[in-house]
């Protein structure tokens, strides 16, 4: 993002399009210590000024020290809860993916609000699908062979960015033989894709844990 300041003001119109949405839901107050309202807003407020500085291009160490205020660091991660909970409660697509024994909302308390929750792919497609930044998740099988360990690749892109085909495109291939397929770019910035049209952000999940693969 450093010198890009279009990508901020794209991020924002997805944050201003999220809050609408979030403000035709009912809340619990008592999950907050204000107006659910003003509490979006004034965390909105507080990202909004660090993509600010990113853009101008602030250094990685300052980036990283801000990251390390748990004031601010909580806060934020609060705001990413209550997007994808929002993206849930508002799209009839993910109630396809709710156990059939909880709600919408009872599913939101337990796998988007509690801290403890691991994220699935389907916070992880709220997510993104509510920030509009195309994800590459690639999912470790826990079972293995002599060939290697055994990978799930999904990738999700925007329903709007893509003329056609699926919107999660998935490929299961084992790890001592993986080889990338090119995904066709849609209206993504290109920042957003790698040269080949696939997402720049990709994320290693086992059970448990995930972490964020970098390219060479």
């Amino acid at each position: 993002m450093q010198d890009k300041q279009a990508e901020v003001t794209r991020l924002m119109e997805c944050l201003d399009m999220s809050k609408d949405r979030f403000s035709c839901l009912e809340w619990n107050k008592a999950y907050f210590s204000i107006d659910p309202e003003e509490y979006f807003s004034s965390v909105v407020s507080e990202l909004n000024e660090v993509l600010d500085v990113i853009a101008a291009g602030c250094t990685s160490e300052w980036l990283y020290q801000r990251s390390l205020q748990e004031s601010f660091s909580g806060r934020i991660i609060s705001l990413l809860r209550l997007i994808t909970e929002t993206e849930i409660r508002t799209d009839e697509f993910y109630k396809q993916s709710i156990p059939t024994n909880l709600n919408v909302l009872q599913f939101c308390w337990k796998a988007v609000r509690s801290l403890d929750a691991e994220a699935t792919t389907t916070q992880m497609r709220a997510l993104t699908y509510a920030l509009g930044i195309p994800l590459r998740v690639e999912v470790v099988d826990k079972s293995s062979t002599d060939r290697g360990v055994l990978v799930k690749r999904l990738d999700f892109f925007h329903e709007s960015d893509l003329e056609k085909g699926p919107l999660r495109l998935t490929r299961s291939y084992l790890s001592s033989s993986t080889a990338p397929i090119p995904l066709k770019q849609g209206s993504y910035d290109a920042d957003l894709l790698s040269s080949d049209g696939t997402p720049m952000l990709t994320l290693l999940c086992r059970r448990g844990h995930c972490d964020i693969l970098y390219r060479k």
